[in-house]
């Protein structure tokens, strides 16, 4: 609306400068139609018929006439009372209308582009917001990785301290393997050892007790 209204101004300014700096332009009056005559009086020759509006350059003046020329280059007299300055009431309005209607057409223009721009903003903001859900989610997501992450390698610290435990179990295990199958074999050989020499008493024994036997039966025999 600002706008409108200062183009209205501007418009306004605009006619009142160009109507003062062409001072030697005037206009025929509203609703007339002036004839161009070859002299001052109405005696004289119509050279042209003018009407409403029409612009004509004054070349002399006097108080009662005016010598001008048409665009068609007619020279020639016109009553003084019937050309103005000023545009004419009609020219004026029809130049406003235009003006207007290049305003509305302007400001339309300038709503268009500022709800373009609204539109822009808008989706600018929705944009914003997407994105910022995605990147809290992502960081969430990211969270939750080095959270598994964390628990992964402690658990693979677990796993590996486990591992060691094991292989040190089982060489304990092989070498008390090791063990019992050398204390097995010792125990073998130990009891074989007491078998023997159980055997070898008992051996003993018995050949002791025949070697008395038969001495005594040899001491009886002499008696």
């Amino acid at each position: 609306m600002k706008i409108f209204l200062h183009f209205i101004l501007f418009s306004f300014l605009l006619l009142f400068t160009a109507a003062s700096v062409s001072a030697d332009t005037r206009y025929i009056s509203d609703q007339l139609i002036v004839t161009v005559r070859s002299g001052k009086g109405n005696q004289y020759k119509i050279l042209e018929t003018l009407p409403t509006s029409t612009p004509v350059n004054v070349l002399e003046e006097d108080k009662d006439y005016l010598k001008v020329v048409t665009k068609k280059g007619t020279e020639g007299y016109i009553r003084r009372q019937y050309v103005s300055k000023a545009l004419p009431k009609k020219t004026q309005i029809r130049q406003l209308k235009k003006e207007i209607i290049t305003s509305q057409q302007l400001l339309e223009t300038q709503q268009q582009s500022f709800q373009t721009s609204q539109n822009e903003l808008n989706d600018n903001k929705n944009q914003i917001t997407e994105l910022s859900a995605q990147l809290n989610q992502a960081r969430q997501a990211l969270e939750t990785k080095e959270s598994e992450y964390n628990t992964l390698m402690s658990h693979s610290e677990n796993v590996l301290n486990l591992d060691a435990e094991n292989k040190q179990l089982a060489e304990e295990n092989n070498s008390l393997n090791s063990e019992l199958l050398v204390l097995r074999e010792e125990n073998q050989n130990f009891h074989r050892s007491n078998m023997i020499q159980w055997f070898l008493a008992g051996a003993g024994v018995f050949f002791g007790g025949w070697i008395i036997g038969k001495i005594s039966r040899r001491k009886q025999r002499r008696f």
